[in-house]
């Protein structure tokens, strides 16, 4: 019955005269298009008052978000497009084990950021930081590493934004089957390019309300009707869908726990999440919204209930889970509201992203630039950023998916470092670069060779061997 209604629903269309010719609009793309026009007039509003030929206004906000503000930019760089495609898709295609550690980070990270991200700002404020680099070269006084941080950064977030316009194609697919993959996913780098220019960071941090709004809205929606259209006559039962094939072994639990430390961790050091931190107003405005930001895990129940009727009804491929559930039960209407929905979770990702990306050119891999040449060098490094983002969605190989898993395996060896620096400690630049050396090689080493070590993540004995390095062969003094 239920996909009886969804082909009556798509033989329906809206007619509108133009011109004196009778043109068809279908009810999806029209609530697609009016979900943009929203958007739009926000980051029209957002840019009120505001200088965005200040670099630091245009990547950082001056430093002025509230608590709603910087709570909206911070779910918004938290929940990307991975999350409402990626975490229902991964459940379908893998089981249980996939919730498990990809709640666990999260969920480990907001407090975990609500202990970090104030002294973050405070040491900031301090040195005037935007960037994870600037606070580098303010701290340990050394142009060298803050550019070798800034490359390190570079590479790492390069291949997150082909990730992005992954699922943006996804969306396209279903949003318009006819239009070329690159012309649309084109068309969306577009949109998150012209936001960005208008409103800088204030720009994803408005959109961000009603993203938000209409994601918890429409994954609710979805969530309700595949509860209500539940049938006995499935393609299988969630047991057998979900079952593991084998017994979890101590093994595997040790590396969903140690890989929940890495990623929460290494999550709240991201470029972009730093970037978010240093908009804040002040401390006070941090703490608070991280406070409210596990309300948001309600989510991932409803994700898991539309996996499971993904896969108990036949619905595939895996990486089809949540789209293919909405397209199946809601309205024309209705499901031209979620892939609008979903396209804002990934532009609005992109746009922070973005920022912070150009932020570590600008300032920090082509530092003294005046603010004029620092924004239009932005400007240039986000326009080429969503480019090779472009790219690399459409030539999609096993190097993308390779270079995304080291992402937190190499991110998080800057923690120790940071620690240092969150709390006014100083080693010497040579440990901290040896440190580092030593703490990406032997992650690198241990992943590539595919040794056990008894399921560890390879980057946690990273990061404790950077770490053994920085207090063996630094002199750690705190300043006064």
């Amino acid at each position: 019955m239920a996909r009886e209604r969804h082909l009556a629903f798509r033989l329906y269309s809206s007619h509108v005269r133009m011109a004196g010719l009778d043109i068809a609009i279908h009810p999806m793309i029209i609530s697609f298009v009016l979900v943009f026009v929203l958007a739009v007039a926000l980051t029209l509003h957002a840019r009120k008052g505001h200088d965005m030929a200040d670099p630091r206004a245009f990547f950082a906000a001056r430093g002025q978000l509230g608590t709603l503000l910087y709570f909206m930019l911070a779910v918004g760089e938290t929940y990307s497009i991975g999350t409402v495609l990626g975490f229902p898709a991964g459940i379908a295609a893998h089981g249980t084990m996939v919730a498990l550690w990809f709640v666990g980070y999260i969920l480990l990270a907001f407090p975990v950021g609500y202990v970090l991200y104030p002294r973050l700002w405070e040491a900031g404020r301090r040195t005037g930081a935007i960037t994870l680099p600037d606070l580098f070269r303010s701290h340990f006084g050394s142009r060298a590493l803050e550019r070798l941080v800034t490359c390190i950064l570079l590479v790492l977030m390069l291949p997150l934004g082909a990730m992005q316009f992954i699922g943006l194609s996804d969306v396209m697919a279903h949003l318009a089957p006819a239009v070329p993959t690159m012309a649309a996913t084109g068309a969306a780098g577009a949109v998150t390019f012209g936001f960005v220019l208008v409103a800088g960071l204030r720009a994803p941090a408005t959109v961000a309300i009603l993203k938000d709004a209409l994601m918890l809205c429409t994954i609710a929606a979805v969530a309700a009707s595949a509860g209500l259209h539940w049938t006995h006559a499935t393609s299988g039962s969630m047991q057998a869908a979900f079952g593991q094939n084998h017994p979890i072994s101590a093994r595997d639990l040790c590396f969903v726990i140690s890989t929940i430390m890495v990623q929460s961790v290494a999550f709240c050091i991201a470029p972009q999440s730093a970037a978010a931190v240093f908009s804040a107003r002040d401390p006070a405005s941090i703490r608070r919204a991280q406070i409210a930001m596990p309300l948001y895990m309600v989510l991932f129940p409803l994700l898991f209930l539309i996996a499971g009727f993904a896969v108990t009804h036949g619905i595939g491929p895996a990486n089809n889970a949540f789209l293919g559930s909405a397209n199946l039960l809601l309205p024309d209407w209705a499901f031209g509201i979620v892939l609008a929905a979903t396209a804002l979770t990934a532009i609005v990702w992109l746009g922070a992203v973005c920022l912070s990306i150009a932020a570590l050119v600008a300032r920090n891999l082509f530092p003294g630039l005046d603010r004029d040449v620092q924004k239009r060098v932005g400007l240039t490094t986000i326009a080429g950023y969503l480019v090779l983002s472009i790219l690399g969605a459409a030539f999609r190989n096993s190097l993308l998916t390779d270079l995304n898993t080291l992402f937190y395996l190499a991110l998080v060896q800057l923690v120790p470092s940071v620690l240092a620096l969150v709390r006014n400690q100083r080693p010497s630049v040579p440990s901290v670069m040896l440190g580092l050396a030593g703490g990406l090689s032997v992650a690198m080493l241990l992943r590539s060779a595919s040794w056990t070590t008894y399921g560890v993540n390879p980057g946690l004995i990273g990061v404790l061997v950077n770490a053994a390095i920085l207090r063996v062969t630094g002199r750690v003094a705190t300043s006064n």
